[in-house]
């Protein structure tokens, strides 16, 4: 009987641990995308820092994304990384 149990937890922790793992996965790619190819804020990011020129940096789940405004040239680049690598390292 406590094999069973042990077996059945042991389980659904497993579970658990593949969908928190596949959210994070699809979370971190929906903002890759648009960061990258369209050229939009994250969607499943929080706005933590907005600096004085426009720039802002967003943090999600595991990840960040800098919003890099450029004020002479007037474009918006976006960079995607981890919490504690520097934006040189980004995607």
């Amino acid at each position: 009987m406590k094999a069973a149990k042990k077996s059945s937890a042991k389980r659904t922790l497993i579970v658990l641990i593949c969908t928190l793992a596949v959210l994070f996965a699809g979370f971190f790619t929906t903002d890759l995308i648009r960061a990258k190819r369209y050229k939009l804020p994250p969607v499943f990011c929080i706005c933590i820092i907005d600096y004085e020129n426009g720039s802002k940096d967003y943090y999600g789940l595991g990840y960040k994304v800098w919003e890099d405004y450029d004020t002479f040239d007037r474009t918006t680049d976006y960079y995607v990384g981890f919490w504690l690598i520097p934006k040189f390292f980004c995607l």
